[in-house]
């Protein structure tokens, strides 16, 4: 697959001197080690973005979330969220174009990261999930070179510290042709958390009246090691075996203190101490052949494991009733099989194929625990103390590429996908299955023959599938609504819902058009407008509701995914990259980055207004620069992210508020030589607070609850130096 891709930007680079006329391809592989990732990134029909080895070494920043949060092209949603289109609930996230295993992919470290592909489209080859697109995280492959790389570095998040260390080697034996890649990754970072709170309630006959406020701090810690490898044997000229085995462990303590004070005096003092802790392990496998010049195979085995546990003890001192206590504990272990066969082939003329399968087979089992004040919560133990998913997936995809002439390219494609879940919950059943297909088609056409100025036109239906815990029945119990003395829970208000999942929910499935203009500038500047639509069927969100349960013995209020009818999406993009070098060779060394981007979105099943997406704001803007002084040599930069206030209607019961938000970082690169630099970053400048007002309509009066939360800065040193 590499040489292919090689193949094809070097060609179409090439063609961008070439006038209308249909020429033949030549069959020449031609590696161009220079090209930026603009460059890289103008020679794909799809509109694909790379973010590559130069720009990641070059960063100064330790994870792939930290990088993306940059580019022009990713979005930051309110709650810090990262996606594409301004949707990252439907942004495919893949690691070696699979899904991840693990708890945070974006808290991946980039010591294990050789780049990131972003596509705002459905292609063939990413699947038909993913309707505002796909990241696509690369890990780190060999090199027949030999370095070393260090990074150290600490932080300070409010008045707590952190540490996070980076290694990665990469070496060749001259005895038999093995190149081996190693690396290891550290971390550890504390997130202080604090809110104040209060609710008042307005009856239709009487004023507003305030029923309670409260304060919680609930401060965590984030602490994560990983080791990575890959191991690549030259069997001949022709055959490539990979081994990329990795490992990681991560655990997140959090202490969280409590107190609620109600208009009549009384007050509720509840302490948590909850634990989650996961390890995993992953063996992947593959075998490149290189059948001819033009065509290769690639075969994908991978296996991997992780545990997950989660330990929450709760104590309470309740006005009436006094001190109750409560533990809940979860086991969760997952394994995956997945192969994968990719083939790609080319032929004279501009003809391409790729084509291929994935087999997948998920099975997670969970082993739960639930005590109040320490007898066995017969509540919860209605559902059993055990549950059961096994999932399978089977996906076929083509593509097919042709360039018509020297500026106009087609990338022609489906892919189809049937999953089918088993799911068990005690004495509970559930078979559920369903198709997807998604046929895509992209346009590519160069403006007056210029490779650097192109119009693309996607075309596509995607979808995307309920995750499996949203299937699952059992709940989770609101802690100021629990259940008293190991009896069947009594009523809640609709203030305080449990939440638990839906095992007749259905993909949601969506017709997404893109309409895009690039207009290039040298080699690292670029400029897009894009316009969006998505048509999407089966909208998944949250019903509130009043219903029958087994773990009650009376109707209580329950928050719990459901489809609600249809959404439509429309939306425009302004994207943006400029480098002053690509002005004027006499210009300072700045580059400055952005994009503002609008959007309308509506759900038929809501009454307006406010009806729209939850996490789709009416627009958004962010805008990053960097200067280098060549005399130090310093590089100074900056980072800010601004989203308007504004409510949306969550179901037909609750709607929402946030208030507005402004973000800004700033960041210093001193490099000492060639192969040696320091880092400064400072993160949430400005330290501006969030308000958050949840609204609740029901027969007993309108309540409404502001929360206000605090924010903090991040400070982050790091010293990195590469050795040959």
């Amino acid at each position: 697959m590499r040489t292919s891709f090689i193949f094809l930007m070097a060609f179409f680079a090439a063609q961008a001197q070439a006038q209308s006329e249909i020429t033949p391809l030549t069959q020449k592989v031609i590696v161009n080690g220079n090209q930026t990732d603009v460059e890289e990134s103008r020679d794909f029909v799809a509109g694909k973005f790379i973010i590559g080895k130069q720009r990641i070494a070059e960063s100064g920043v330790q994870n792939v979330g930290e990088i993306l949060r940059r580019e022009p092209a990713i979005s930051i949603g309110r709650d810090g969220r990262i996606g594409l289109l301004g949707l990252a609930g439907y942004t495919q996230v893949l690691v070696d174009g699979a899904p991840p295993h693990g708890p945070d992919v974006f808290g991946i470290d980039l010591v294990h990261v050789e780049r990131i592909e972003i596509i705002k489209s459905t292609t063939a080859v990413t699947g038909p999930v993913g309707i505002a697109g796909t990241i696509n995280i690369v890990r780190r492959k060999t090199e027949r070179k030999a370095f070393t790389q260090l990074r150290v570095g600490g932080s300070s998040t409010g008045d707590r510290g952190g540490a996070d260390l980076a290694w990665s080697t990469n070496r060749t034996l001259s005895i038999i042709p093995l190149s081996y890649n190693l690396s290891f990754a550290a971390s550890h970072k504390a997130a202080p958390s604090r809110s104040h709170y209060f609710q008042t309630r307005d009856m239709a006959a009487s004023n507003p009246a305030q029923e309670f406020d409260g304060e919680l701090s609930a401060p965590s810690q984030l602490q994560l090691l990983t080791v990575g490898s890959e191991f690549t044997l030259a069997l001949n000229t022709n055959h490539k075996l990979r081994f990329s085995p990795d490992g990681g462990r991560f655990n997140q303590p959090q202490d969280s203190l409590e107190q609620r004070r109600w208009s009549d005096g009384s007050q509720l003092f509840a302490q948590e101490r909850n634990h989650n802790s996961m390890s995993s392990y992953s063996m992947p496998l593959s075998w490149d052949w290189q059948i001819d010049p033009h065509s290769n195979l690639v075969v994908k085995l991978n296996m991997n494991h992780y545990r997950m546990e989660a330990d929450s003890f709760r104590s309470e001192i309740w006005p009436q009733g006094g001190l109750q206590l409560r533990r809940h504990s979860q086991a969760r272990v997952v394994t995956n099989h997945f192969l994968n066969v990719d083939f790609n082939t080319e032929f004279d003329g501009g003809h391409e194929i790729t084509a291929g399968a994935k087999l997948v087979r998920n099975s997670i089992t969970r082993t739960y625990a639930d005590l109040a004040n320490g007898a066995p919560d017969l509540s919860l133990a209605v559902l059993g103390t055990e549950s059961a998913i096994q999932f399978d997936s089977k996906q076929l995809f083509g593509q097919y590429e042709y360039r018509l002439n020297t500026t106009l390219a087609l990338n022609l494609g489906g892919s189809f996908e049937r999953r089918d879940y088993q799911l068990n919950e005690g004495p509970i059943r559930n078979r559920v299955n369903f198709n997807m297909w998604s046929p895509s088609i992209h346009l590519s056409k160069k403006v007056n023959g210029n490779n650097k100025r192109k119009i693309r036109v996607a075309l596509a239906r995607s979808f995307q599938p309920p995750n499996p815990d949203q299937m699952l029945i059992r709940p989770s119990i609101n802690p100021f609504a629990p259940c008293q003395d190991n009896k069947l829970c009594a009523a809640n208000s609709i203030d305080s819902a449990d939440s638990t999942g839906n095992s007749n929910l259905q993909p949601e499935r969506a017709l997404g058009l893109n309409l895009s203009y690039a207009h290039g500038i040298g080699e690292d500047s670029d400029l897009l407008m894009e316009f969006y639509s998505r048509d999407i069927k089966n909208k998944i969100g949250h019903e509130l509701v009043l219903r029958d349960v087994a773990w009650a013995s009376t109707q209580r209020y329950l928050l719990r995914p459901a489809n609600l009818g249809q959404a439509k999406v429309l939306g425009v993009n302004m994207e943006g990259r400029l480098s002053s070098k690509d002005i004027s060779k006499d210009f300072a060394n700045f580059e400055l980055h952005g994009s503002i981007g609008f959007a309308r979105s509506e759900l038929s099943d809501l009454p307006g207004p406010n009806n729209r997406i939850a996490e789709q704001s009416p627009w958004r803007a962010k805008f990053g620069g960097s200067y280098t002084i060549q005399s130090a040599p310093l590089k100074l930069g900056f980072e800010t992210n601004l989203l308007p206030a504004g409510w949306v209607r969550s179901n037909l019961s609750q709607r929402v508020h946030q208030s507005s938000q402004f973000t800004m970082g700033v960041n210093a690169s001193w490099k000492f030589n060639a192969n040696s630099r320091l880092t400064l970053n400072i993160d949430n400048l400005l330290q501006r607070n969030n308000r958050k007002i949840d609204e609740y309509q029901s027969l007993d009066g309108l309540y409404l609850r502001t929360t206000n939360n605090s924010s903090y800065s991040r400070f982050i040193i790091r010293l990195e130096s590469m050795l040959q």
